[in-house]
């Protein structure tokens, strides 16, 4: 299924790759997005039962999206929502997130309902007439050294999509994390925080569903609903037919980042992350900017490929020399 979010005709890389600290041709970064909040509209109690609707599924994503219901529910039984915060920084797994935290808190919020029980996921998957509260989602955003603006931009999206009580924090992650809680415990304590790290990812390897933070680091309870998930898993979710939310014309999408329109598969800043190597579309002039969606990505072991610059420019120079043969 091809996007329809497109709205600019060159990726935000579309020449010669940047490098950390170089001043190549590369053109910068597009500052428009598609993800204009004119355009969309904010995640409703409809939302919240898609996604438990699809939970009753039984196929491998439904069970997914089931279990990491169930490891959220958890989290809000065990700790209560306002203790409970997720580390938000507008890259696709956040997305997915974000998404499955909003669904999960508009169900406590529900007369009589336990958020831990078996029943919230068997329950009729028909839309709530019952009243409910919108519930507010507790959001640390640790910002890194040179974000992307379309990253900031969806970010302040989310924002108000979602309902989100956003912190934003500078500096490294565990400097950040501990200013952050330091600041709740003057409000509202954080016991919990939801990362969406993914078994594949560095140090994701050994982690638990539900792991107390490291000697040395702020003490919390980290929460992984996503862990096991594939990277085509965390596509299929945003770009399921059921789950629509955004600005988009085309049923089926929950807007991400557009960063991840253009070749991007992993984000960071704008002096290590780059369009991913493999999905240049090379001698391919039907695609727009040169570079193909990161759902088309075939490889899943290469999700990481365009935070290696060495690789990237490599790939670039390859592509060249063929043009010129």
């Amino acid at each position: 299924m091809a996007s329809s979010r497109r709205t600019t005709e060159s990726s935000p890389h579309s020449g010669s790759i940047r490098t950390a600290g170089s001043t190549s041709n590369a053109t910068s970064p597009s500052t428009s997005t598609s993800t204009s909040t004119s355009r969309s509209r904010d995640f409703d109690q409809a939302d919240a039962d898609a996604v438990y609707t699809l939970a009753q599924e039984d196929s491998p994503l439904g069970l997914k999206v089931k279990d990491a219901l169930s490891i959220i529910d958890r989290a809000i039984e065990e700790y209560g929502l306002q203790h409970v915060a997720l580390s938000f920084n507008g890259g696709k797994d956040c997305t997915v997130l974000v998404h499955l935290l909003a669904a999960s808190a508009f169900r406590s919020q529900r007369p009589g309902t336990n958020t831990n029980s078996h029943s919230t996921l068997t329950s009729s998957s028909s839309p709530s007439t019952s009243p409910t509260s919108t519930p507010r989602l507790e959001c640390v955003f640790v910002r890194c050294a040179s974000p992307f603006p379309q990253v900031e931009t969806f970010v302040e999206t989310c924002t108000q999509r979602y309902h989100i009580n956003l912190r934003a924090v500078d500096g490294g992650m565990k400097e950040a994390l501990q200013i952050y809680l330091d600041q709740k415990k003057q409000e509202v304590p954080i016991q919990a925080v939801l990362v969406g790290t993914r078994r594949h990812d560095p140090h994701g390897e050994h982690l638990t569903p539900f792991a107390r933070t490291d000697g040395g680091w702020p003490d919390f309870m980290r929460v992984h609903p996503i862990l096991d998930w594939s990277y085509t898993e965390i596509w299929d979710f945003l770009r399921h037919p059921e789950l629509t939310l955004g600005g988009s014309k085309e049923a089926g999408l929950i807007e991400w980042c557009e960063l991840y329109d253009y070749g991007y598969t992993s984000l960071g800043s704008t002096h290590n992350t780059f369009p991913n190597p493999m999905l240049k579309a090379i001698g391919d002039s039907s695609v727009k900017g040169g570079w193909r969606p990161a759902w088309e990505l075939k490889d899943e072991t290469q999700e990481r490929a365009g935070r290696d610059a060495k690789l990237v420019k490599q790939m670039i120079e390859v592509e060249e020399q063929i043009v010129t043969l």
